[in-house]
């Protein structure tokens, strides 16, 4: 849960975006739902909607047994996409969030389909897909309403209930409760009505409320019971399948009971108070930004150990020769250049080379392998992440990169490039202005590892997912990195030997940590752990570190910005026909919006 203070209520005047999440078991109709109200936007009747072209927002496979022969028959509507799996029957279907956004008036109606929970992949794809929702909604501002959708009469609704809630209210503010609302699908099966499940509903809502005391209500203000079988009827005609004039009569009884469900829908949905979600202080925000500082912080780490050397170096000159002081402390400037588009890198010696730039000899890759390379997944620049095995660069059996021939491992996705060039700080600086800039960058060295340290520590007793220490792939990387300058005549000693030692003290710190939370499963012990709401404070003090806090702010905002990015591209504006302009449903929905 994150927080009982009061609730974050967006003030002022309403939105323009009509923000919707869908959340359920997979294969409960989520996607249909949405392909559903696409055909009701177009046409007034079932009648009109077999005459006109299908609405297909959202590819949609399904199986259909002939009553006479029992010879069942795939039927398939709508255009694959990377976000959805609609080539294996049976599998879920919706790999990854989608918003949807239906124009109405002035206003814009954004449904967001999301993966499902109960996936058949097992419970660790469940962590996964929920992380990937609450990541995907963090872009938005704020929720008019959480739909949980469920079948009348569900079997396994406790387990996937329980999951599905519990992992909600733990991520969104308490206000949350305001804004959820319960949608049945399938709900003709039992004549419009919520069927068993509501009794197993009510009773895991009265656990939750003595064993969290959240009390998430269950009424019929936020009750809704559809039924959009009429799409996959319309979807049955478009494949030359006719049925019985009782099937037939059915599915107009269904079409005409959803749509007025669909008007008191929007009718309750815009009465809600709109809940943030953008300025929350989740426990899924914070695990976001702490990711996105592994490559800023281990970036920064070896840019002081570098400056560190440059003036020590500079000092032990001076002593020498007094009249170098005037040419200044020699350190590095730093340059963040955003690429175009994300880009897959090898990080492999044989696919770099050491190059003498500027009075400095750097390491530059040579092989880059994916130019424009969209992965999914890969927001936060890990080395050695599992999904780089997905890019389309790799071979899909044996791993290794069809360009340069390295293993996925010694890959890298980046979004930026980190550049230096030489300096010289402080004209006729004496040495008193060499030892004072040596001891600014030791303490702001010693600023930054003690900070990631309780950062990692957090994201230890906390995070969804099993957890990686990419610091260390990171150092790891660089120390390889500073090897093969030494092998080119670098004289960079002393920049391993720190970084090892680094590496070490941060393996030992974190090793304890992890022993101590594995043997103690009392997270109220854990006096040594940050809160979520501590988080974004302690970060700012990176931000404001006079030497190198701006490059990390830069950094870190640049990544930001690149998944921002890369979300928009999975926001889909829905262009229906004109006609839908004038449909009962779409006016009903405009009088509705214009008098809320």
């Amino acid at each position: 849960m994150a927080g009982r203070n009061e609730p974050m209520i967006i003030q002022g005047n309403p939105s323009t975006e009509i923000n919707v999440l869908l959340l359920g078991q997979t294969g409960v109709g989520k996607s249909t739902f949405i392909n559903g109200l696409a055909n009701y936007f177009c046409n007034d009747t079932l009648d009109e909607a077999v005459n006109d072209q299908i609405q297909a927002v959202i590819p949609s496979l399904f199986c259909y047994t002939d009553d006479d022969t029992f010879e069942e028959k795939y039927i398939k509507i709508g255009q694959i996409n990377e976000s959805e799996n609609t080539t294996v029957f049976g599998q879920s279907c919706t790999k990854q969030c989608q918003s949807f956004i239906f124009p109405i008036g002035n206003r814009n109606l954004r449904i967001i389909d999301a993966p499902g929970i109960g996936d058949t992949r097992g419970l660790e794809q469940d962590t996964k897909n929920f992380h990937e929702i609450l990541t995907f909604i963090s872009q938005y501002e704020h929720l008019n309403a959480i739909c949980i959708l469920l079948k009348p009469n569900e079997e396994r609704l406790s387990i996937l209930f329980r999951f599905c809630i519990n992992e909600l209210l733990r991520h969104l503010h308490i206000s949350a409760c305001d804004n959820i609302i319960f949608i049945f699908t399938n709900s003709r099966s039992t004549f419009f009505k919520p069927g068993s499940t509501s009794i197993n509903l009510k009773e895991l809502l009265k656990q939750h409320k003595e064993q969290y005391d959240v009390d998430v209500p269950f009424t019929k203000e936020n009750t809704f019971l559809l039924d959009n079988e009429p799409f996959r009827y319309l979807a049955l005609r478009r494949n030359d399948i006719q049925l019985n004039n009782e099937q037939t009569l059915s599915y107009q009884k269904s079409w005409d009971h959803t749509v007025k469900e669909y008007s008191n829908l929007i009718s309750h949905i815009v009465t809600r108070p709109l809940h943030a979600v953008s300025n929350t202080l989740s426990l899924n925000e914070a695990e976001q930004l702490i990711r996105k500082l592994t490559r800023p912080i281990a970036e920064t780490t070896r840019l002081i150990q570098q400056d560190i050397q440059l003036a020590q170096q500079h000092k032990e000159n001076v002593l020498k020769n007094p009249r170098i002081a005037s040419q200044g402390i020699p350190q590095n400037q730093v340059s963040i250049h955003q690429l175009d588009h994300p880009r897959t890198v090898c990080t492999n010696e044989k696919c770099c080379r050491s190059i003498y730039v500027n009075n400095q000899t750097k390491i530059e890759y040579i092989s880059k392998c994916h130019e424009e390379c969209y992965l999914k997944g890969v927001v936060q620049e890990t080395i050695k992440d599992p999904r780089m095995r997905e890019c389309e660069i790799m071979h899909y059996r044996t791993g290794m990169c069809q360009k340069c021939g390295c293993s996925w491992k010694e890959h890298q996705h980046i979004t930026y490039e980190y550049e230096t060039k030489l300096i010289h700080l402080n004209e006729s600086s004496s040495l008193n202005d060499i030892d004072q800039r040596l001891r600014d960058l030791r303490f702001e060295k010693d600023q930054i590892e003690n900070v990631y340290k309780k950062l990692a520590k957090f994201l230890h007793a906390n995070s969804i997912l099993p957890l990686n220490d990419d610091i260390l792939e990171y150092l790891k990387h660089f120390i390889r990195e500073e090897q093969m300058k030494k092998n080119s005549g670098g004289q960079n000693n002393d920049i391993i030997n720190n970084l090892e030692q680094m590496m070490k003290n941060y393996e030992e710190e974190i090793n304890l940590f992890k022993e101590t939370i594995k043997n103690d499963k009392d997270p109220s012990n854990r006096k040594d752990v940050l809160k979520s709401d501590e988080i974004f404070p302690l970060v700012g003090t990176l931000y404001r570190l006079p030497i190198n806090g701006s490059q990390i702010r830069e950094q870190v905002n640049g990544l930001k910005l690149n998944q921002e990015n890369l979300s928009a591209k999975r926001e889909i504006f829905v262009q229906l026909p004109a006609k839908a302009n004038s449909s009962k449903v779409m006016l009903q929905f405009k009088n509705i919006i214009s008098s809320s």
